[in-house]
Order: structure tokens, then sequence, then C-alpha cells
């Protein structure tokens, strides 16, 4: 048992002896070395360890020196290699830029190249700094509208930087997610304005070789374009041929598309169609009398379409043959107009006509009043009686007023402004009741 104690004693007692050996073999040494701590931004904090050495050997040598810097988050190794001539030596440095704030622990090894084995071993003691290079940064900035609609305006900036992974030539690579395309250049700015509509979680992500990392997200939503929003405006609703009238598209006040185009397609009262484009009101002041329907068509850059209508009433106009309403290649499909208050009734008896068409139009009924009438006028000749002509009208206003709403058939009726009563049928077409004829006229459409 002692002999072993003793074997085990002689053992660790050679240790020391054999590295002198490799050292002596590899005739590699370090003369000198120093840490010198410095201030690079002059903020009174040293931010930056300069490590000093002195290598020489006593036989050609490939020689590295390698500084190993360790912190509470990291253990980085730095190098110098140099190559040295026999009884040559050298100086070198290693200067080590604070990437945190904290303290830093310095150990210097020298390594003999040749035969991979280390000859030296330097505790350099531990220093504390302040931070001197920036840790990876990423950004993303959205430059766009606050409300993004597709086809609008949209880029995406990147920002990117790595003052630790440049000085120690340790960049890393950065990573793009949650874009719909992919995108090839890492530094452009991204262009989203042809992205789909969707909500998108863009990140960046990225790691240097060094193990510092740095990540950021940025959310884009996109929205579909509403269809165009707008109405339509007349001016000279029922007004007569040759007066004012207009017909305007007007765009609703939450439109957010500016550059409508507007198509329209008129069908006047004798179902003839007509078109125009890239109008935003149409004149009808000189429009033939009757019912034209109108469409109105608006389509966005986005060519998304919206389709409204409206019936555009004209009335005859009070002198057919005035210059200022144009060349007028036919009138005789007009309906007569009424006169409104100037207008002076005509008794019936007295125009054989209007006679005829009453008692076809009326039968029995219109009979009924008109013997009433006369008998009123046969008992009380020779009194003072009102005069024929004035007692007629009566009837014949009469028979109108209760006229209208018995052959109107259910139909609704509108009375304009000068006097005259519309009958509207399901199909949209119009007529119109002629006070003097005892009928309806329809008009052409």
């Amino acid at each position: 048992m002692r002999q072993n104690i003793l074997i085990l004693f002689s053992v660790f007692l050679l240790l020391p002896l054999a590295t002198l050996t490799v050292s002596a073999e590899s005739g590699i040494g370090l003369e000198e070395r120093r840490v010198d701590a410095m201030d690079m931004d002059s903020d009174g904090f040293p931010d930056m360890l300069s490590t000093i050495f002195a290598i020489n050997s006593t036989q050609d040598s490939h020689v590295g020196v390698q500084v190993i810097v360790e912190t509470d988050r990291l253990v980085i190794p730095f190098w110098k290699n140099l190559t040295l001539s026999a009884g040559e030596m050298k100086f070198g440095s290693i200067d080590i830029y604070a990437w945190e704030d904290g303290d830093y622990h310095l150990r210097m090894l020298i390594w003999d190249h040749g035969l991979e084995v280390i000859t030296e071993e330097v505790d350099l003691g531990t220093f504390d700094l302040t931070t001197a290079l920036s840790p990876p940064t990423l950004g993303l900035e959205l430059q766009a509208a606050e409300t993004i609609f597709t086809g609008d305006e949209c880029k995406i900036l990147r920002f990117f930087s790595d003052d630790v992974g440049e000085q120690y030539d340790a960049l890393g690579v950065v990573s793009l997610t949650g874009v719909p395309w992919q995108v090839l250049n890492e530094t452009a700015p991204i262009d989203c304005s042809s992205w789909p509509a969707a909500t998108y979680s863009i990140s960046l992500q990225y790691t240097n070789e060094l193990g510092f990392g740095a990540s950021t997200i940025l959310e884009v939503t996109i929205e579909n374009h509403p269809a165009p929003d707008f109405t339509i405006l007349v001016n000279g609703q029922n007004q007569r041929m040759g007066t004012g009238c207009s017909v305007v598209a007007v765009p609703a006040e939450n439109q957010t598309d500016t550059d409508l185009e507007f198509s329209w397609l008129i069908t006047n009262p004798k179902n003839q169609e007509t078109s125009e484009s890239n109008l935003k009101d149409l004149d009808c002041g000189l429009w033939d009398p009757g019912v034209h329907k109108v469409r109105v068509t608006a389509t966005n850059p986005q060519m998304q379409t919206t389709t409204l209508g409206v019936n555009v009433v004209r009335l005859p106009p009070i002198d057919p043959s005035d210059p200022s309403l144009g060349n007028i290649s036919d009138d005789t499909a007009w309906p007569s107009s009424s006169s409104g208050e100037n207008y002076e009734a005509i008794p019936l008896f007295l125009n054989l006509q209007a006679s005829a068409a009453a008692i076809g139009g009326g039968g029995i009924l219109f009979g009924l009043i008109f013997g009433i009438f006369a008998g009123l006028i046969l008992t009380r000749r020779g009194s003072a009686s009102p005069r024929l002509e004035e007692v007629m009208e009566a009837a014949a206003s009469s028979m109108v007023e209760g006229e209208i709403e018995d052959v109107a058939d259910g139909l609704p009726t509108y009375t304009d402004p000068q006097g005259i009563t519309w009958r509207q049928h399901p199909d949209g077409s119009m007529d119109w009741w002629d006070g003097i004829e005892g009928i309806w006229v329809k008009f052409e459409s």
C-alpha cells in the first residue's frame, strides 16, 4: 500500500517537469503581456480593453494567442495568429469592445500550432466596462394611409444594425416571415400595394454568430375597396321641355375614391337608347316630353361597379314652336297639356268630339248626369238661374272629378304642380288624364 502511494506521489511531482519539457520542446514563450482599459466615447467610463503581448520563439513556429472573455451571459474567444522565425520576438494586441455593461474576466492562452499544445495560460484579471457596441436592432416602419385599401400606396421600411457582429465579423442572417410574396432583397422597402385584403403579422428575426439576437413584429391590415357609393339628383323633374333640367351623379361623403367614372344609359319615351360616358351630369333641358329611364353606372379604379336608376319626367312645352327648343322633328306624339289656372272649360254638349268621347268612356253615368242638369235647366226656365254655360261647366267639372277615381282602375295617381294628373301602370308606363277630352292619354315609352 505504501508503495502505491509513493508511486502516485512521484507522478504528481513529475507533471510540472513534463509541462516544462513540452514548453521547452515548442520553443515559444510569452515575453510580456498587459491589459489597458480605454474610454472610446469619452464619457468617463472604460468601454474597451486592449490586451498587448510580446511572443518569442527559439525556433520557427506558428503561434496562436487566444484571449477568452467571460461575462455573465457569454464566453467569447478572440484570436491572434503569428509566424515567428527562430530567435524572433513579435508584439501584438487584441482589442475587446464591450457589448454590454458589466464585468469582463480575461484569460490569455498561448498555442503552439505545430504541436497543437498550450504552452502558457495567464489570468489577465476582471474589468468593469460600459457598453461600447450596440446590440443587434431590427425595425419595421409602415408608410401608408391610416386605412389601407387594396391597390393603395403601401411600403414597409426595414431597419437593421449589429455593431457587435460587424466588429467581430460575426454577422448573422435576417429572416422575414408573414408576407404573401417572397422578398429577395434583405434591405429594400417591401412593396405591399399589391397585397390581397387581409391582416398580416410581419416578423423580422436575427441572431449573429456570437449569439446576440433581436426580433420585431408589425401588423398590417389591408381592406377591400368598397363598391362606389353615390346618389342621383334630378333638377327639373316634372318641368316643361325647354326649362332648366339636369341629372347629376353625386358621390357620397364617405366615398373613398374621388376618381369614379360614370357611364349613362338613357331610354327616351320612344324606347330609343343613347349612352354617355366620362360625365358626372347630364343636361335634360331639351329632352322630349315623357318618361325617360336613366341608368347610371359608377366604376372605381378597382373595377368595382354600382348601378342606380331614376325616371325623369318632362312635360310638353307651352309653345312647341318656340325656337329655343331647337329643331323638333315630330311633336304630334306629344300629349296635350293643361293650361293650369288659365284653363277654361268648354261645355261638353258644345263640343261634339268631347261629348262622343265622354259618352263612350263614361256611358250611362254621363247620361244620368247630363239628364239631371238638363232637367234642372228646364224647370227653372224664366227664373234667376245661372247661365247655361256655367251649369254645363259645373257638370263637366263634377264629372271629371268623379270619373278620375272611377276610371283609374285602382292604379296610383299623382297630380303634379301644373295640374296634370298622372297614372302609373305596373310595368312602369304612365298616362295622364285629359280633362277636356275625358280620356287617359298614354305616354310613349
